[in-house]
This record gives C-alpha cells, sequence and structure tokens, in this order.
C-alpha cells in the first residue's frame, strides 16, 4: 500500500516505518482490519502485531447485575400497564357486545338475549361445568349472545310465576340460536353496586351519572336474576350437563329497546340499567379506598338507555 526508499543497512528503514504508522489506523480501518479499541505495536524486528482492550469479568457482572436489577423494578410497571390495557380491552368489548346485540334486534326483527356469568377464573375454561354460584369475585366474565329462532319473545309477562313458561318450553334452548361467539374476560369482576354519584353532588366527577332505580337494574344485584336464563353450548338443558348457565340476562326486542325481566316486574321499561366493574387479580379483586371513591381505582361502569340506543361507558 505504500513504499519507502531502500538503503544499504540493515534495519534503516524502521525509522521511516515507524514514522509512517499514524496513517496505518487509517488505512486499515478502510480495509475493516483494526477496531478502534485496537492499537498497533511494531516491534524492533519489524513485526507487525496488535493489542485490544476489552472489559473485564467483574466490569460484566456488574453491568449484568444492574440489567437485572432494571428489569426487577420495572416489572410491576409493564403488569399495572398490561392489566389496565386488559380492562379497557373488557370493558369495550362488553359495550361492543350490548351494541351488536341491539343492533341485531332491529336488523332481524327479533328478539335478542345478551346472558353475563362470573366465574371461577382458577379453573381451566374448557372445564363443564363453570362455577357461577355466589357472589364473590370469581374473576373471569362470559358473555353469550342468543336470538330468538322465530322472532317472539318466548315468554309472557305475568303479575306472579314470570318465567315458568320460559322455563317448561325451554327444551335445551331449542328455541334460540347463538349470535357470534362466547366472549370471555380474565381479571374482571361485575357483581357489583356502585354507590349513588350524581352529577349535582359531584359536578367535576367522570363518574357521575344518573344511576338505575331499584336493584333489579344494576345487573350485579342478587336480585337481578332473569327469568329468562340460557346454558351455554345450547343444546344443553338448564339444570345440567351444561358449560356455562346466564342467569343475568338483558334482552333487546325488535325495536332495539332493552329490558330486564325478572320476577318482579311487567314489561317494564326504565330510564338507564347499569353494569359495574371492577378489576381482580385472579380470584381477587383489586383494593378500593374505604370510604369508597369512585374517582379512584380502575373501575369502570356501562351504562344503557333502553329507548335511545345509547351506551355510555364511564371511567375515573
Amino acid at each position: 500500500m505504500f513504499a519507502l526508499p531502500r538503503t544499504g543497512r540493515l534495519g534503516a528503514n524502521v525509522p521511516r516505518a515507524r514514522a509512517a504508522l499514524p496513517i496505518l489506523p487509517r488505512v486499515f480501518a478502510g480495509h475493516h482490519l483494526l477496531s478502534p479499541a485496537c492499537t498497533i505495536r511494531v516491534p524492533a524486528t519489524g513485526e507487525r502485531g496488535r493489542r485490544c482492550s476489552g472489559f473485564t469479568l467483574l466490569e460484566l457482572l456488574i453491568v449484568v447485575g444492574i440489567v437485572g436489577l432494571l428489569l426487577v423494578l420495572m416489572a410491576p410497571a409493564f403488569t399495572t400497564i398490561k392489566g389496565g390495557a386488559d380492562f379497557t380491552s373488557a370493558v369495550y368489548g362488553i359495550r361492543g357486545v350490548m351494541e351488536n346485540a341491539r343492533t341485531y334486534a332491529k336488523a332481524n326483527h327479533t328478539y335478542v338475549f345478551v346472558g353475563f356469568a362470573e366465574v371461577d377464573s382458577s379453573v381451566d375454561p374448557s372445564v363443564s361445568p363453570q362455577i357461577t354460584i355466589g357472589s364473590a369475585a370469581y374473576g373471569r366474565v362470559a358473555v353469550a349472545i342468543v336470538a330468538s329462532k322465530d322472532g317472539t319473545r318466548q315468554f309472557d309477562y305475568r303479575t306472579n310465576n314470570q318465567g315458568s313458561d320460559w322455563t317448561a318450553s325451554y327444551s335445551n334452548g331449542s328455541h334460540l340460536f347463538a349470535v357470534g361467539k362466547l366472549q370471555k374476560y380474565e381479571n374482571l369482576h361485575f357483581l357489583v353496586d356502585f354507590p349513588s354519584w350524581t352529577p349535582t353532588a359531584h359536578p367535576n366527577s367522570n363518574m357521575a351519572r344518573y344511576q338505575p332505580n331499584g336493584a333489579p337494574y344494576s345487573l350485579g344485584n342478587a336480585a337481578s336474576s332473569s327469568v329468562t336464563p340460557f346454558t351455554w353450548p345450547l343444546g344443553s338443558p338448564l339444570n345440567s350437563g351444561y358449560q356455562y348457565r346466564f342467569d343475568r340476562v338483558i334482552y333487546f326486542d325488535p325495536a332495539g329497546v332493552a329490558r330486564i325481566a325478572t320476577s318482579t316486574n311487567a314489561n317494564e321499561i326504565v330510564s338507564v340499567m347499569e353494569i359495574d366493574l371492577i378489576t381482580t387479580h385472579g380470584t381477587a379483586p383489586s383494593p378500593t379506598p374505604s370510604p369508597f371513591n369512585q374517582d379512584i381505582g380502575n373501575h369502570a361502569v356501562v351504562q344503557i338507555a333502553p329507548m335511545s340506543s345509547e351506551i355510555r361507558v364511564y371511567r375515573p
């Protein structure tokens, strides 16, 4: 790559070679033979060599330890972010299910029933039956939509013993068909009933809203068990042999009006209905402040206006 004038004496060119060394890193680096951490050494014999610096084992261990510590400190933050994202997805997923059910009822001039069940999240989802008894936080919410095959309601409103005709003619759900797939949401609890939180009393709150009058219209309340239950998968009886049983049901008529049929109402249309939701960690509900403050924490309300087709979501 370069040439030096020859002399008659052995070793006479060594000083000139050393003087030319500053250009060698540039020459060799251009051919990817040297790294910036390397220096060229020319012994007295005229042979070229290189010496590279590096990290010691102790330095590497320190770096690995710092990275591990940072990962440990950051893991809870990532878990919280993921949990919040999953909760948001569940809340708006339930809202979407309700909107789809209403749209289907109006478009097909039939009755559509949306069932909700909270089951034990510690049990594998494939196990039958899923445990749905009780009001404790189980941590997994299942939602299913079924529709009437012949476009009728399949039961008549009565002043007493309401829903007995639905039960008598259920026949393993033979008069119903599934609309879409079963939806499951993990780390979610909906068997709650948030206290009053009116706009007048809390004008600056994101959770302030007009609420249902009476227990049957807050879906989590025990009194809201419907007289139009159904099982999943369709084709299974009401009392055994099913995977899910849906005892909390909101249904839409062909005009898109929403109702909950209970043993004590009679074709009643209310101003609003509500589904209250909080997060869980497995089967354990997330802690809430005491006294309860709806503006603090990770929870939500899906509120349904039965007549107007409007479904609102309220969050802190």
